[in-house]
């Protein structure tokens, strides 16, 4: 179950706006042509926090945590249009692991995810500002940081360094497929530049997960159109 805070939510939607407006301002709000046209967009995501249980009774409560992504997309009309990206967040997380007698042993560490993404959008509006929504499907790799095997030691002779010696930890890695749904505004500043604003609730269907855990996004984007 998600750790829905109202007041902190609402704290970070207004900060976040704020940014947006900040970055926008000068900026003329014209109605822009979308209509056909590619855009890259860069955006620092924020994930809040959720209780997640897991197979056996373990049980594991992630922190509000930062993230980045890097979209690319495509406007097919002025309403219409496609996205494809990358994002990347590194959690925190508190653990509750059940042993092989059934005791319950508390861990905390930290777990970093990447993930591709394709979404369709759907602008509600023409004009310069407009609230939107998108859905759509992705991959997620999960790197857990928790050793899975013996060190690897690597030597090699540097040029500035002279002899350097580098242990490496094998870690365990799972996967999984994964899906989203945004709500958001949009706001083209220009001919060629525009912010976007948005709330996402991401699935990840890990196998041992108790049912499909969802994850709740805010981000702020800033992009360009060419």
């Amino acid at each position: 179950m998600n750790k829905m805070n109202p007041k902190r939510i609402s704290k970070t939607m207004f900060a976040a706006t704020l940014a947006v407006a900040v970055l926008a301002a000068g900026a003329t709000a014209q109605a822009e042509d979308r209509d056909d046209r590619w855009e890259f967009a860069a955006g620092v995501m924020y994930q809040l926090g959720a209780d997640l249980d897991f197979d056996g009774g373990s049980t594991v409560s992630t922190n509000d945590d930062f993230g980045f992504s890097l979209l690319g997309g495509y406007n097919l009309n002025e309403h219409l249009a496609t996205t494809f990206g990358f994002q990347w967040t590194g959690i925190g997380y508190n653990a509750r692991v059940i042993d092989e007698d059934g005791l319950p042993i508390s861990a905390r560490g930290s777990y970093d995810t990447w993930a591709i993404t394709g979404n369709l959008v759907y602008n509600f509006l023409e004009g310069p500002i407009t609230p939107y929504v998108s859905a759509g499907l992705g991959w997620t790799w999960l790197d857990t940081n928790i050793p899975d095997g013996a060190p690897v030691t690597g030597c090699w002779w540097d040029p500035w360094y002279g002899y350097i010696c580098y242990t490496t930890y094998p870690t365990k890695t799972t996967d999984a497929f994964s899906y989203q749904a945004s709500l958001g505004v949009r706001w083209d500043f220009n001919y060629s530049t525009f912010g976007r604003l948005a709330y996402t609730s991401q699935w990840q269907s890990f196998d041992n997960a108790d049912g499909t855990p969802r994850f709740d996004v805010i981000s702020v984007e800033i992009g360009w159109m060419f």
